[in-house]
């Protein structure tokens, strides 16, 4: 039988700051006293830190209809998985989003525990934020598990799946700052945009700003503004879909220092632009399980940090290990106009 064509239409089907101790993650300093919604994570070459960034995996998109496709895409995924990580050899991996599928009949705990067992067995410290698809019955049992899990990051058990990543030296000497947040089904949303301004308060009283950026599922419009504008550069398969975000989120990441974005959720576009001083970067969607796979090949986005100049470098990055990145004025358009 012939496979549908897939689309973004047709595919759809708290803060705290209170200090509490956070336990140790992989590689983290000891001898300090953290937020609740903090993680500390050591880096060992602090001149250049390699962050590799997978979204939109869609563990168990079609179970229930396509059950066996499903498991041998499923199988493909993890395997590039596997070798994206060997390729890229990442000091930390953030997951930004629809890790698994909805939750047809309840099954989402279910989906849920596998998704966590195959991150957390890729033997590095992985980070995780919430997509509009990672849905569940009881989200605090949520929460627990992904705190709970083998070689975590996560640290949002407390702020409603919000929290921050900081990546520091040997010395426990802080390099730079991951904003992890959770945009739920509708984009950037009122509790993120506080939880922003709240953690960046808290850290600037430490001293002087690290870099930072910040990593979540949904684009926010600035993202159709860069594009429109003739600023980003890479390729465009399908409008951008920032839900109900209507751009009053730049200006507050900026203000707390955010210097980039990395998002995923619409699984055909890779590009990245600046606007006001924010780099707003796709993520390469990684699971066949997801659409897309026929306008742009599934894969990973590698970031190399160097926090002595706050700067970024990115590379989409293929299971192969060959890497992509647009020219300096290449502007792809594949959406299908009327």
């Amino acid at each position: 039988m012939k496979r549908e064509q897939m689309t973004r239409r047709n595919f759809l089907g708290i803060s705290t700051t209170g200090l509490l101790m956070a336990s140790l993650a992989p590689g983290e300093s000891a001898g300090q006293t953290s937020p609740s919604w903090e993680k500390r994570l050591h880096i060992p070459d602090s001149s250049a830190i390699r962050i590799l960034q997978f979204t939109d995996v869609h563990f168990f998109n079609g179970t229930g209809r396509w059950p066996q496709r499903e498991e041998k895409q499923r199988l493909k995924t993890l395997d590039d998985m596997r070798r994206l990580i060997d390729h890229a050899k990442p000091d930390v991996l953030l997951v930004t989003g629809d890790l698994w599928h909805d939750n047809p009949d309840g099954r989402g705990a279910e989906f849920m525990v596998y998704a966590v067992e195959q991150c957390g067995g890729l033997g590095i410290p992985w980070a995780f934020t919430w997509g509009n698809h990672d849905q569940l019955d009881d989200y605090a049992m949520g929460h627990k598990a992904l705190a709970e899990a083998k070689n975590t990051l996560y640290a949002g058990m407390e702020s409603d799946g919000n929290y921050v990543l900081a990546l520091e030296d040997g010395n426990g000497a802080r390099l730079a700052e991951v904003f992890c947040l959770n945009t739920r089904a509708t984009g950037v949303h009122d509790e993120a945009r506080q939880f922003i301004g709240d953690a960046a308060a808290v850290l600037d009283e430490r001293g002087n700003r690290v870099m930072r950026v910040a990593a979540f599922h949904i684009p926010v419009k600035q993202y159709e503004d860069v594009w429109d504008g003739g600023i980003a550069r890479g390729v465009i398969g399908e409008n951008v879909c920032m839900e109900q975000e209507d751009g009053a989120s730049l200006p507050i990441a900026r203000t707390a220092g955010i210097q980039a974005m990395f998002c995923g959720h619409d699984h055909v576009n890779d590009y990245s632009g600046v606007m006001d001083g924010v780099d707003m970067i796709y993520g390469r969607a990684t699971g066949h399980n997801g659409y897309g796979a026929d306008k742009v090949a599934k894969g990973a986005k590698l970031y190399t940090l160097d926090p002595a100049r706050k700067a970024l470098e990115w590379v989409s990055l293929l299971p192969d290990g060959t890497s992509w990145k647009p020219g300096a004025e290449e502007r792809t358009d594949t959406r299908r106009r009327l």
